[in-house]
């Protein structure tokens, strides 16, 4: 008997499949018909899941959040403190469990790209709800060890926006300036480390 086609799941074997060919062509140079061919589907299947380009871009997005959100809750387990929280929040190899991390991080900038552009509805509507879980659980952090008098009492949503906004910046810059991985490492944890320093207690 055959297996019913789990339509979620065909969707996101598409947007999966197409993470290489963005990462190499970009969006523009990306075609419908080599994402059909990557994916091993006809090109009419994938507009059936895509009216555009950018909802692959979005569905990848989505697929690294949940990817990155599953493995930090994995790791929070084994932390003791809020400082190895906000270590494990900031360490962004976790996604390289599966993919390409640079591939991944030219995602990013695609789709940082479009946002800033306000061209696609879907992807602005999503960033606006990354942004509020991202500032919520990098709160909660610092909330904790403001609580467990491991941090100086801050406002917490201030030193969260500035965490965040460190963390994307950092990113899209050094990648737009074709940074390798471990340049982009090197810059993320020396900001985090700065950051921390200011938030720890004498």
């Amino acid at each position: 008997m055959l297996r019913k086609v789990d339509k979620n799941e065909k969707k996101r074997a598409i947007a999966l499949a197409a993470i290489p060919l963005l990462a190499e062509f970009g969006l523009a140079k990306t075609s419908v018909e080599s994402i059909a061919l990557a994916a091993n589907v006809a090109k009419g299947t994938v507009y059936l899941y895509f009216k555009t380009k950018e909802e692959i871009i979005l569905e990848i997005w989505n697929y690294a959040n949940e990817l990155l959100y599953k493995n930090r809750e994995k790791r929070y387990k084994t932390c003791n403190s809020a400082y190895e929280k906000l270590v494990v929040y900031f360490d962004y190899s976790i996604l390289e469990e599966s993919h390409s991390i640079d591939s991944l991080l030219k995602i990013l900038a695609m789709n940082t790209a479009i946002i800033l552009n306000l061209s696609h509805s879907g992807l602005v509507k999503n960033y606006k709800i990354e942004r509020f879980k991202e500032l919520e659980d990098l709160e909660k952090i610092i909330k904790d060890g403001v609580r467990c008098e491991e941090f100086k009492e801050v406002d917490t949503l201030l030193v969260a926006t500035l965490f965040a906004n460190m963390f994307k910046g950092t990113l899209v810059n050094a990648i737009c300036l074709c940074k390798n991985i471990e340049q982009i490492r090197k810059e993320v944890h020396a900001q985090k480390n700065l950051l921390i320093a200011t938030l720890k207690k004498e």
